[in-house]
């Protein structure tokens, strides 16, 4: 068994290696005394939870069921009821709501049973926020492809009874353990997949164009995008195999790793209020203006860039992401939109929104400052309606 030292993660990948993974609760003398497992209410229903439930019945664990969005209200009930039953660690199996509700009522019970407000103060607080010093214990089984929440220090709450996104973030927030296993996405549906390739895309072209990116960041950003291109028309037509299942899984955990150095950035900002407003998937919501924002992106100016760097490092960014994808920023951002369509899902032109209020309310989120050309609340209006202003014109 690997030693960790506090706050490292440790990644089991394959089939079936929870059962490796979940002996990191034992700790160098005895195993955790009382072990909550959080599933979402579809756990049962999943063709390999039978498998999950016996690989980790030695740890007589006790099961709890996360329900809904991780709201503040949902993160302070689970963060009493692990409270309530003193738990020593947590195995979080689902996808990126239960990882992230996990990781955060983990966090927070250790300062006692919080309530929503609570929550919502400790989002504020930032990483030195007194009720996240304990280092986690928390193994990630992630069942979806796309978040990458199993490799990230911080967790995405959203408050819908103020209709913001918060993120509750820290050392203490991060796993200490992840598994990829490929067979946990046996069963989704094309949809669901299709909007994991969206948002691990999403999450690896983000970290890598950021104006807080780094060597490393783009390094995990490009290998996630490049994954994903090699398997991204097999989501298209339902033909994923184990193989393709494992790429799709790695990109994501990889695409976790790269925002978990620079985070994200302009397509996050923009899909908050879609997903909010319009109850848009979480990876719908960013995708749909990818294709917008690798275009916009690649013709920065010098006059309009944000980057230090300057705009031979933005472009050089964005070739790199685009030539998996189809070469030239312009395929890659049709590609990506062609596979939009293709899996059933709305293109933005298609959504019914204000986009002149989407962008007003993504320019007040910081992510959105974070992209490599300036954006705001008139340029971002603009690139959102471009193409229902040039139908317009066009009459």
């Amino acid at each position: 068994m690997p030693d960790t030292t506090p706050g490292e993660l440790v990644v089991f990948e394959g089939a079936g290696e929870i059962a490796r993974a979940t002996g990191l609760l034992a700790g160098r003398n005895r195993r955790a005394r009382r072990v909550a497992q959080v599933v979402g209410p579809g756990f049962a229903g999943r063709p390999w939870s039978s498998r999950l439930a016996e690989t980790l019945s030695s740890l007589d664990p006790t099961v709890v069921v996360h329900e809904g969005p991780t709201t503040p209200e949902s993160v302070a009930r689970l963060a009493r009821q692990l409270h309530a039953m003193r738990a020593d660690a947590v195995v979080a199996i689902g996808g990126g709501t239960v990882i992230d509700a996990a990781k955060a009522a983990a966090a927070l019970a250790h300062g006692g049973p919080p309530d929503a407000d609570q929550v919502r103060r400790a989002c504020a607080a930032g990483p030195a926020s007194a009720g996240l010093a304990v280092p986690s214990r928390v193994v990630a089984v992630p069942t979806t492809a796309g978040t990458g929440a199993e490799a990230t220090p911080f967790a995405t709450l959203w408050d819908t009874r103020h209709e913001r996104k918060l993120s509750l973030s820290g050392p203490a927030v991060r796993p200490c353990a992840a598994v990829l296993d490929p067979e946990l996405l046996v069963g989704l549906s094309r949809r669901d997949l299709a909007t994991g390739v969206l948002d691990a895309l999403c999450q690896g072209a983000e970290a890598s164009w950021s104006v807080r990116s780094t060597a490393e960041s783009i390094r995990w950003g490009t290998s996630a995008v490049t994954l994903v291109a090699q398997v991204v028309d097999q989501v298209r037509d339902g033909t994923l195999d184990h193989a393709a299942r494992g790429r799709l899984q790695r990109a994501a955990h990889h695409s976790g790793r790269a925002i978990a150095l620079a985070q994200t950035s302009s397509c996050h900002a923009i899909s908050y209020p879609l997903t909010l407003r319009h109850g848009l998937a979480h990876g719908h919501a960013c995708g749909v203006t990818l294709g917008r924002l690798l275009r916009y992106n690649h013709a920065v100016l010098p006059d309009d860039c944000a980057d230090p760097r300057g705009t031979g490092q933005v472009r050089r960014v964005i070739d790199g992401l685009a030539s998996p994808l189809g070469g030239t920023p312009a395929r890659a951002a049709a590609r990506v939109e062609r596979f939009i369509t293709a899996c059933g899902l709305a293109t933005y032109d298609e959504l019914a929104v204000d986009h002149r209020r989407v962008a007003a309310e993504a320019v007040t989120y910081p992510r959105c400052h974070d992209n490599p050309r300036q954006l705001n609340r008139q340029s971002l209006g603009r690139l959102l309606g471009e193409r229902s202003e040039m139908e317009e014109m066009c009459g």
